[in-house]
């Protein structure tokens, strides 16, 4: 398997034909024919000559070629040949000559008389880490599949891991039952598309919650992270029911797999919609909110397609910012371009609220709406509160104005707060010569914010350490370097931003062995090593659009505590 990150840039060809590939693979198929358009969507994708599926037999440890061009039905072990290492190590395989290859059967070829030059191998895998089955394409139609495939291949076969288990899952549960069954086992594949937990974002609070009107909605939120970036969605399709739940989990699709594939905002947004345009009918459209939250600099950019109003909490002022939608609800018509974007600068204690239309609208047994109004002071009222609770009493206060009426249509709710934790943030030109002024930030900022002094000197000795890094090796940019400082319980979160570099994941810098000989040891790389030692947790992101990197260190005094005791006993600590 290749390394190297893909050269080439995401075609706006190949996101459209992603997209279709998604947009079919949510259509209800049977077993049969869902593994015959995984293969046609693989051979599509990938340009090549044939493929195969194997669907992996939990119970019997075995994988089964149910579907492939030119090939029979088989049944092999777990762990057997290049399908079989593919499916124990759940990693893609990439072989540019098969025969060369020990892995490789060639007995196949001689019964068919076909002749395999080169194969991509692929975990299927779900979104619950489930191993679904192995994919294999076979002879790129132009030369060998390269590491460009490789990342549209785990994207393709991210979707049709997700799209067999479902398809299973049908067919093992509609089986002998009735509409009702068959109704209570769509709302339980609608709700597994939800996310299981919310991602852990640095300086935020997020939460979301859904509550359909009947077995099945047609509401829908996501949030994730993706590179980098806080992917926040909520979907809201005309009407409730199983129709309406396939349309917005086939938009949830969509766009996670554009933005997966590097799209941006307004990229992503035109070609879901258009596809969306394409197979909705007439009559039928999604209003959706689709926002990424930069975490670093705490900008929110989003998309409105027909849904609001969008609601900004300004703790610092108390007020409110309403926004109206920027464009049409998805899938109502094609776009060819968008209004820009709306950018929120997120400070501290602000909140985000997106809600659907079965919360504002809800009525009471008097016939009043429940309004944005009353939106507004429920979350002003209880901000301060975990964003779990906010929703939680945003919900019950819907319930109690309702007095027993019943609920008409689906309510969902996502809250995106930005925590209000004491925070410091300087910029300094990328030159030795901004070291002193570093170091004076870094003990203001520990005075004003109150963290124990007893980490400031382990946090100056991390950070002139990687600001050092940063003005010897970046020589390329001219960015300033942006680091931030905040108070976290019983420590201290110190954050480096750095713009237009190239990648330096300093978790993956090589161990130093300090029990080396002295000329043993290879120069460079010990203040890494110190760092790692000396801190409760190093982090590092990368994102390639903005070729930005991020760095962020945690240090406690519980955890300083502990190191120096574990070094006094002559334990070593690791990194």
């Amino acid at each position: 398997m290749s390394t190297q990150a893909p050269q080439r840039s995401l075609s706006v060809r190949d996101l459209e034909a992603i997209l279709g590939v998604t947009r079919a693979l949510a259509a209800p198929f049977d077993l049969t024919t869902m593994l015959g358009e995984v293969v046609n969507a693989a051979k599509q994708v990938l340009r090549a000559e044939r493929g195969s599926v194997w669907l992996y037999d939990a119970a019997a440890d075995e994988l089964v070629l149910e579907v492939a061009t030119g090939l029979r039905p088989v049944r092999i072990r777990s762990g057997t040949g290049l399908v079989g290492a593919c499916a124990k190590s759940r990693q893609i395989i990439n072989v540019p000559d098969c025969y060369s290859d020990s892995r490789f059967d060639p007995g196949v070829d001689k019964a068919s008389g076909y002749r395999t030059r080169c194969m991509l191998t692929l975990p299927l895998v779900d979104h619950k880490d489930v191993l679904v089955g192995v994919m294999q394409v076979l002879n790129k139609a132009d030369g060998v599949f390269d590491a460009y495939d490789e990342a549209l291949a785990t994207a393709l076969a991210a979707q049709c891991a997700v799209a067999l288990q479902r398809v299973r899952m049908i067919d093992g549960l509609i089986e002998g039952e009735k509409m009702r069954h068959g109704l209570e086992m769509a709302r339980d594949v609608q709700m597994s598309t939800l996310p299981t937990a919310m991602p852990a974002v640095a300086s935020y609070d997020v939460c979301a919650a859904f509550r359909p009107a009947d077995l099945t909605g047609g509401d829908t939120y996501d949030v994730a992270m993706q590179d980098g970036r806080l992917l926040v969605m909520m979907g809201d399709a005309t009407g409730h029911g199983i129709a309406p739940a396939l349309s917005v989990t086939q938009m949830q699709a969509m766009l996670r797999m554009a933005f997966r594939l590097g799209a941006d905002l307004d990229t992503a947004f035109i070609q879901v919609n258009n596809r969306l345009a394409e197979t909705l009918p007439d009559d039928r459209f999604i209003t959706a909110f689709i926002g990424l939250l930069d975490p670093a600099t705490h900008q929110l950019r989003f998309h409105s397609g027909g849904q609001g109003p969008i609601l900004h909490y300004q703790a610092a002022t108390g007020t409110w910012t309403s926004h109206k939608p920027t464009s049409f609800p998805m899938g109502a018509m094609p776009l060819s371009s968008l209004r820009p974007a709306v950018a929120l600068d997120m400070q501290p204690g602000d909140i985000l609220v997106v809600v659907s239309d079965g919360i504002f609208e809800y009525e009471s047994s008097r016939g009043e709406q429940f309004g944005e109004r009353r939106v507004r002071e429920v979350v002003a009222a209880h901000g301060t509160k975990p964003m779990a609770e906010v929703v939680a009493l945003l919900m019950q206060s819907v319930e109690a104005f309702a007095q027993g009426a019943v609920q008409e249509d689906d309510m969902t709710a996502v809250l995106v707060k930005r925590e209000s934790r004491p925070f410091a943030q300087g910029k300094f030109e990328r030159s030795f010569d901004a070291i002193p002024a570093l170091v004076a930030f870094t003990a203001e900022s520990f005075a004003r914010l109150g963290i124990d002094a007893v980490l400031l000197p382990t946090v100056d000795l991390a950070v002139e350490e990687l600001f050092t890094n940063m003005v010897k090796y970046a020589v390329g940019s001219d960015a300033a370097v942006e680091v931030g400082i905040a108070a976290i319980d019983g420590g201290v979160e110190v954050t480096l931003l750095d713009r237009d570099v190239e990648p330096f994941d300093i978790t993956r810098s090589p161990q130093v062995d300090i029990h080396a000989p002295i000329e043993e040891r290879k120069p460079g790389g010990l203040g890494l090593h110190l760092i790692r030692q000396m801190v409760d947790s190093v982090e590092y992101e990368y994102n390639n659009a903005q070729r930005r990197s991020l760095t962020r260190l945690r240090l406690t005094v519980a955890g300083s505590a502990s190191r120096r005791a574990a070094l006094k006993g002559g334990i070593d600590v690791g990194d």
